[in-house]
């Protein structure tokens, strides 16, 4: 299997940085290209670019200067009218805040997620939030946006812990629960909208053909708000709503998508909500990170003339991904975003699936990973003590990855990856992550040798992970903190 341009992304994601830190604005944001105004959307979208490239210091902090700034003033009503008061501006710019969790403690930035919260629970209407202030008209994609942004901002703050006062003022268990519910609040306003196709159409309450972007955007919504182990109303606009489990909602949306592929695996689709305007999206990306997100394997077949497109639209003059367009082909922020997002999405699922994202290896030539003895863990330093037939080793490990490995050693069976992320609190793309830097510190201990601690599997509710052991082999075990 072969993910195309995944095997040159690391490098095109390094360059992206370089060029959008060269091109950064006075006012520390940036425009739709390298030489636009600076707007909220595409400041938001960089942060994203620069936080997978690992760059951070004084560039981010004069975006999040900007953004913090930005917000509130771009929102307030306007008498002649104008885009002021569209509910994206306040999901995205909340959203760019929370790209880099480690600066939300300033007082601007948590300051400003506070009014953004503020906005949100003002201006909600029946279903969710409108395209525009005053307009009784759930749109579906503000809806999802408000949700990701709604439990992004729920999961930083809550990782803050329990009862913190901000500077602002704002106490961090009352903010986890607003946000908390906002989320409730919009994702039931998607779930209605649902059509039993298992997709959304482009307009809200109406008969319309199903809208790849949205549904992609509902489903990254559905999946963020962590409701894996929900039975959820689902369907209720025709009158005939069902039950069904958050994770056949999420698994039946990526199926549609990857039913329908040729319908966006290399278009942009225009928002038919959005009047005066163009507002488009890359669908043949953001089509890509639904489907994976959903569980996909980023080798599909289905997959294949995406990723090739993506490949070829890297602008290696401009240092930028490209987007297609009637007009000719330009480097553009968005679509640097949209490809990075889709690019990382299939990062995380090769190491959730153990694979390579290049031409599989030869079998014979694969190294069998050494067989475990015992393993045994202790609370109190989140230490591991890992023995095989040869050696024993002790690991120190971060509290969240102790933790990650507690609960699998309390779950001889395995879990699966929605249910983890719903006991740590943390995003489902996290696990893969987490799994992966648990076995290396593993195989670092013994010197580099393909000793892994924990290894997926199949469980009754789908696929996951668990402890690469027999039961007799499990030591003590202290309790997730």
């Amino acid at each position: 299997m072969k993910l195309v341009g995944l095997g040159s992304y690391e490098q095109r994601l390094a360059v992206s940085g370089r060029t959008l830190l060269e091109c950064q604005g006075f006012d520390g944001g940036w425009g739709l290209t390298l030489s636009s105004v600076s707007s909220i959307v595409h400041t938001s979208e960089v942060l994203a670019v620069l936080r997978a490239a690992g760059i951070g210091g004084s560039p981010v902090r004069a975006a999040l200067g900007f953004l913090s700034g930005a917000v509130e003033e771009h929102c307030r009503p306007r008498q002649k009218g104008g885009r002021g008061e569209n509910t994206r501006f306040v999901c995205f710019g909340l959203t760019g805040l929370l790209y880099f969790p480690e600066f939300f403690t300033q007082p601007q930035v948590c300051g400003t997620a506070a009014w953004c919260v503020d906005w949100l629970e003002e201006h909600r209407i029946e279903q969710g939030w409108p395209e525009v202030v005053g307009i009784d008209d759930t749109s579906l994609r503000q809806t999802a946006l408000a949700v990701l942004a709604m439990a992004r901002l729920r999961d930083v703050v809550d990782g803050l812990g329990p009862d913190l006062v901000l500077p602002d003022g704002t106490n961090t268990s009352a903010l986890v629960e607003r946000a908390a519910a906002l989320v409730e609040h919009g994702l039931a306003g998607l779930l209605y909208h649902r059509r039993s196709s298992g997709a959304w159409g482009w307009r809200t309450y109406v008969e319309t053909a199903p809208s790849p972007s949205k549904t992609a955007l509902c489903l990254l919504a559905v999946d963020a708000a962590r409701w894996a182990d929900r039975t959820l109303e689902v369907g209720g606009v025709d009158g005939s709503p069902v039950l069904l489990p958050a994770d056949k909602v999420v698994a039946e949306a990526g199926n549609w998508l990857l039913r329908h592929h040729s319908r966006w695996e290399t278009f942009v689709e225009d928002d038919k909500d959005v009047q005066g305007t163009a507002w488009e999206h890359m669908a043949y990306a953001l089509g890509v990170q639904a489907a994976l997100r959903a569980g996909a394997n980023p080798g599909d077949q289905r997959l294949i003339r995406a990723w090739k497109l993506m490949d070829e639209l890297w602008d290696g003059e401009a240092g930028l991904w490209s987007e297609p367009g009637a007009s000719g082909r330009r480097a553009t922020i968005r679509a640097a975003y949209y490809s990075v997002c889709a690019y990382e999405e299939a990062r995380t699922r090769v190491a959730q699936l153990g694979m390579t994202g290049r031409a599989e290896a030869s079998a014979s030539l694969e190294v069998p990973p050494t067989p475990l003895r015992e393993v045994s863990l202790f609370s109190d330093g989140t230490q591991l003590v890992v023995s095989t037939t040869e050696a024993a080793v002790t690991c120190t490990l971060t509290r969240r990855l102790f933790d990650l490995a507690v609960l699998l050693h309390h779950h001889p069976a395995g879990l699966t990856v929605r249910r983890l992320a719903a006991l740590m609190h943390v995003a489902p793309s996290s696990i893969p992550k987490y799994v992966q830097r648990i076995n290396a510190a593993i195989s670092r201990e013994f010197n580099g040798a393909p000793v892994r601690l924990i290894v997926t599997c199949q469980t009754p509710e789908g696929s996951g992970y668990q402890l690469a052991l027999p039961a007799e082999g499990r030591g003590s075990a202290g309790r997730p903190g």
